[in-house]
């Protein structure tokens, strides 16, 4: 599970790492959105490169928004993502 959270950050092939060079990728959007609802919400001791691969990316997203263009599809998995991580971190 962290290899494919990692992966999402490569510069070639991974939705937040093309997406940071520009190029916003709606299937590998979706693909992420699934990877992250694999996941099970966190409670005890957790993994902090879990938390690393997976904390920053929505804000990540948010900030690329306007450089894809505004694109509404982009939009909706934003706010998917948002709701995955929330569900897996809980919310204060």
């Amino acid at each position: 599970m962290l290899e494919l959270l990692d992966e999402a950050w490569d510069d070639e092939v991974g939705f937040l790492g093309k997406l940071r060079a520009g190029e916003f990728d709606p299937v590998a959007g979706e693909a992420y959105v699934a990877l992250l609802s694999r996941i099970p919400p966190v409670g005890g001791t957790v993994d902090s490169r879990l938390v690393q691969l997976i904390w920053f990316a929505p804000m990540f997203i948010e900030w690329q928004l306007e450089r894809a263009g505004g694109c509404a599809e982009l939009s909706r998995i934003s706010t998917r993502v948002q709701e995955a991580v929330a569900a897996i971190l809980g919310m204060p």
